[in-house]
């Protein structure tokens, strides 16, 4: 039984979700910018450096910078926040 590599606590078949090659529980997979922390669905987030991070926030850390960029017209946008 695989470990859940957020929490590192067994990941049961009933509470599996798989995402970037691991399997997760549910909770546990979020958006790896702390200032977000939003809950991910597997194939709709992207990832850097094996960590989830929702489009947005990857987006705005790791993609292009420069005004239009990032998603709300900011390449940091409130200090790495989402304004959610």
């Amino acid at each position: 039984m695989p470990n859940c590599p957020s929490c590192n606590k067994p990941v049961y078949f009933a509470e599996r979700v798989s995402s970037l090659g691991k399997d997760w529980h549910r909770p546990c997979l979020k958006c790896h910018n702390e200032k977000c922390g939003k809950t991910l669905a597997p194939g709709s987030h992207s990832e850097n450096d094996g960590k989830p991070y929702c489009n947005r926030c990857y987006g705005a850390l790791f993609g292009p910078k420069g005004y239009g960029h990032g998603g709300t017209e900011s390449h940091t946008f409130l200090g790495g926040s989402t304004g959610k």
